[in-house]
Parts: structure tokens; C-alpha cells; sequence
């Protein structure tokens, strides 16, 4: 596993600055799961550009655990902990802004523990990076109507929203 996840970040790393594409729509999983977790606790993203595409594509992949999250809570597939300091009435609390206290440093925390739940044949870790590369919330996990541009406004308030889906 430790070597793994160096080789599929660096993988997806190249793959997004070369163009990659899986040759699908984008409305299917990568035939593999993904369960790419970070002992530090330290977010990873997949990619280093500079570019406005890269920065999107990299803020996409920070925002992605909390919207499939918030999906996995209103479908009823993630069921955390009750007293989670990020969480309430069913709602992934804003992670930023006004009032956001360290939500944001708990569901760090709480994603680093629970990545690896699996929802529709991935884990949460393997619908980030999908999210992210999609430029869009997964079906699977969020059902086919949920916008993410939307639910970013909701979670990540007055933050500039990298997604179009």
C-alpha cells in the first residue's frame, strides 16, 4: 500500500498535466477503487499546475470530501458519529467563512478516518479524485439531479466555486 499510493497520485498528477482522458463520458467510475489515505492528515492534491485549470481542478479535489459527504449524508450512506462538530441537522456545516469555527480541521479529521468507506462499488477517497477529474458530484453517491456548484455555495461560502457541474 505505501507504494502504491505514491505511484497513483504521481500517476494522476501526469495524467491531468498531459491531458489524459479515460475515454468515457465521465459518468462512470474508473474501473478501479481508490482508497488513497494520508497518515499526516495532510490533504494531497493531484496535481501542481499553476495553471487556472490546474487550480480548479486542485480546488475541486480539497472541496470534493465535503460534498460527497454531505451527498453520503442526504441519501443516508454516511452516518457519522453524533457530537462531530462539523455536522448538524443532517448538514455538513460551512467549512469557511463567518461562524465556521474549525469545522473545517474536524472533517479533516473525520475524512482521514472514514476515506475509506465505500459507496457504490468506490470509496469516498476514489470519488474525490473522480469529482475533481469530472468536474462534477458522482451519481453513485450524490444521485443524478445534485449540483455541485450549488452545494459548494452551501458548504463553502462566499469562497470562489471552481465547480460547473
Amino acid at each position: 500500500m505505501a507504494r502504491v499510493l505514491p505511484a497513483l497520485l504521481a500517476g494522476t498528477a501526469v495524467c491531468v498535466l498531459m491531458g489524459c482522458s479515460s475515454g468515457s463520458s465521465g459518468s462512470q467510475p474508473p474501473a478501479s477503487s481508490s482508497s488513497g489515505s494520508s497518515s499526516s492528515g495532510a490533504s494531497v492534491s493531484p496535481v501542481s499546475s499553476g495553471s487556472t485549470a490546474g487550480l480548479g481542478l486542485s480546488r475541486r479535489y480539497d472541496e470534493a470530501p465535503a460534498l460527497l459527504v454531505q451527498c453520503g449524508l442526504s441519501h443516508g450512506t454516511i452516518k457519522p458519529q453524533t457530537g462531530q462538530p462539523w455536522y448538524a441537522d443532517g448538514k455538513v456545516l460551512p467549512l469557511t467563512g463567518s461562524g465556521s469555527d474549525d469545522h473545517d480541521a474536524e472533517f479533516s479529521t473525520w475524512w482521514d478516518a472514514n476515506e475509506t468507506i465505500t459507496i457504490g462499488g468506490m470509496t469516498l477517497s476514489g470519488w474525490r479524485e473522480w469529482a475533481a477529474s469530472n468536474d462534477k458530484l458522482p451519481p453513485a453517491v450524490c444521485g443524478p439531479s445534485v449540483s455541485a456548484s450549488a452545494l459548494q455555495a452551501q458548504v463553502f461560502p462566499g469562497q470562489p466555486n471552481p465547480w460547473d457541474g
